[in-house]
C-alpha cells in the first residue's frame, strides 16, 4: 500500500467515501485540474438565508481594483455532519486530488492537514491585529499561517422569557438544559465543556497534553459526575445534535446549549415571537468555560488555482464578509470591527452592531421583519464577547479526529456504566492523543 499510485489512492478514497455517504456525488476526485472555475468545499451552509453562498455570489459579481474579473467561484457543501465533511475533504486531500481549491474546515483539522502537507501556507494577511488572536491561532501549525477563521464559534446558554438563567455549572446541570450529547463532534464539545467547568480546565486544551494521572484522577471523575445527571435531566439530549436541541427548545424546553447562529434561527421561529419584534428567548453566556469552536478558510495544497484562491480565502474572511455573516447569517465573527470593537476596546459593553438591512443599506422585503434587529444582535454580541473570555481551543494535536472518536466513546461507555475503570480510560484517551485508537 505504502507505494500504490495516485490513481489507485483516489479509487480507494472514493470508494471509502462512498461507503460512508452514498448519498453524496463524489466527482472530486475526477476533477479537471486544468479548470479556471474555484471550488470552495465545506459543509452545510447553516446560517440565515445561506449567507456564504450570498458571499460567494458577490465575489463572482465583483472585481480586483484594477478592474481585472474575479475568477468564478462555486459551493459545495459536501455534508451536514462535521466527521463526514472531514472523511470527505481528507479522502481528496491524501488522494492528491485537484477537485477543491478553498477548504471551510472544523478549526481542529488545521494541525492534521498542515502536517500531512494538505494545505498551502498562508502569506500577506492583512489587518491581522484586527482577527482575535484565539481564533487567529486555530489557523496556525508550527509556527506558520495555515488557515484564516472564517467564523469562529462559543457555546452560549439560550433561555426562555421568565426564566432565570443558572449561575453556576452546577445548577446549570441540576435544571437540565438541551445539549447535544448524539455520538458526533458535539458530543466532545459538551463533555469537554463539562470537564472544564467542574475543576480541570488546564486539560485536554490547546498544546497541554493530559497525562494518564490527570486524566485518571481529574478527567474520568468529572466525566462520571455527570453521567447521573445524563441518565436524569440531560437524557433527551442523548439523541440530539445542534438542530435537534433547537427544535426541543422552540418546543417549549426552557435552557438551551447551543452556537450563535441558532440566535438567527429562533429569532425568525413564529413560535419564538410576542406581537412586533420582541422575541420569547435571550442569550448570555454558558455559566461555565466553552470550547472555542468555528470553521477555518484554507488552500488546498493540490489547488490548480492557488493564487486566486488565496485572494478568494482574502475576501471571505474580510471585514465587511464577516460584518455581512453576523448581522445577516448570525454566526460569530473573527474580526472585532465586525462587533464594532478594536484590539483595544472589545469589552462585552462596547459591542456595537447593526441589521442586516441597515447594514446592506435596503429595506427588508415586504412581510419579510428585520430580524434580528440592531437591539437583539447586540445581546447576542455581548453574550459572545463574554463567553470568549471563558473559551478554550480544543487539543491541538494531528490526531485530533482519533482524539475525539476515542473520547466520546468512553465518554459514553462511562454515561452507560460499561467502561472498565479509571485507569483504562486515562491509558486509552492519552493512547488516542498519540493517534492510537480505542474504545475503552
Amino acid at each position: 500500500m505504502l507505494f500504490a499510485s495516485v490513481g489507485a489512492l483516489a479509487v480507494l478514497a472514493a470508494a471509502l467515501v462512498s461507503q460512508i455517504h452514498p448519498s453524496v456525488p463524489y466527482h472530486a476526485l475526477a476533477a479537471d485540474c486544468g479548470r479556471d472555475d474555484l471550488v470552495i468545499a465545506g459543509g452545510t451552509d447553516v446560517s440565515l438565508k445561506a449567507q456564504r453562498r450570498a458571499l460567494v455570489k458577490q465575489w463572482n459579481a465583483s472585481s480586483y481594483p484594477d478592474g481585472r474579473p474575479h475568477r468564478h467561484a462555486r459551493l459545495v457543501e459536501v455534508s451536514d455532519s462535521t466527521d463526514l465533511q472531514h472523511s470527505q475533504l481528507a479522502a481528496v486531500a491524501q488522494s492528491g486530488g485537484c477537485g477543491y481549491d478553498v477548504l471551510i474546515m472544523d478549526n481542529t483539522w488545521t494541525a492534521q492537514f498542515a502536517q500531512a502537507g494538505y494545505l498551502k501556507e498562508l502569506d500577506g494577511l492583512s489587518d491581522k491585529a484586527d482577527i482575535i488572536p484565539a481564533a487567529l491561532r486555530t489557523g496556525q501549525w508550527q509556527g506558520k499561517q495555515y488557515a484564516v477563521p472564517f467564523n469562529l464559534d462559543v457555546g452560549l446558554l439560550y433561555y426562555r422569557e421568565g426564566t432565570t438563567p443558572p449561575a453556576n455549572w452546577s445548577d446549570l446541570l441540576d435544571q437540565g438544559y438541551d445539549a447535544q450529547l448524539a455520538d458526533y463532534e458535539g458530543l466532545t464539545v459538551n463533555v469537554l465543556e463539562d470537564v472544564w467547568s467542574d475543576g480541570a480546565a488546564d486539560v485536554l486544551t490547546g498544546n497541554a497534553r493530559a497525562d494518564e494521572k490527570a486524566l485518571k484522577n481529574r478527567v474520568f471523575p468529572a466525566i462520571s459526575r455527570l453521567a447521573p445527571r445524563v441518565q436524569g435531566p440531560l437524557k433527551a439530549s442523548r439523541q440530539f445534535q445542534e438542530q435537534d436541541a433547537i427544535n426541543a427548545f422552540a418546543s417549549g424546553d426552557k435552557l438551551m446549549r447551543n452556537w450563535p447562529y441558532a440566535f438567527s434561527s429562533l429569532a425568525t421561529e413564529p413560535r419564538m415571537r410576542a406581537s412586533g419584534d420582541r422575541l420569547l428567548f435571550h442569550v448570555a453566556a454558558l455559566p461555565g468555560y466553552t470550547v472555542l469552536g468555528g470553521q477555518n478558510l484554507a488552500v488546498s495544497a493540490h489547488s490548480p488555482n492557488p493564487g486566486p484562491s488565496a485572494d478568494l480565502v482574502r475576501f471571505l474572511s474580510g471585514t465587511d464578509a464577516q460584518r455581512q455573516l453576523f448581522s445577516c447569517g448570525g454566526f460569530a465573527p473573527a474580526r472585532y470591527s465586525a462587533l464594532g470593537l478594536t484590539p483595544d476596546r472589545h469589552a462585552p459593553g462596547d459591542v456595537q452592531a447593526k441589521s442586516c438591512s441597515t447594514l446592506m443599506g435596503r429595506p427588508p422585503a415586504p412581510g419579510d421583519p428585520d430580524l434580528p434587529n440592531q437591539q437583539q444582535l447586540t445581546e447576542l454580541g455581548q453574550a459572545i464577547v463574554t463567553a470568549l473570555g471563558r473559551a478554550r481551543p480544543r487539543p491541538v494535536t494531528e490526531h485530533y479526529p482519533t482524539f475525539s472518536a476515542t473520547f466520546r466513546e468512553c465518554a459514553s461507555k462511562i454515561f452507560d456504566g460499561t467502561t472498565a475503570d479509571a485507569g483504562t480510560f486515562a491509558h486509552d484517551v492519552a493512547e488516542a492523543l498519540k493517534g492510537r485508537p480505542s474504545s475503552c
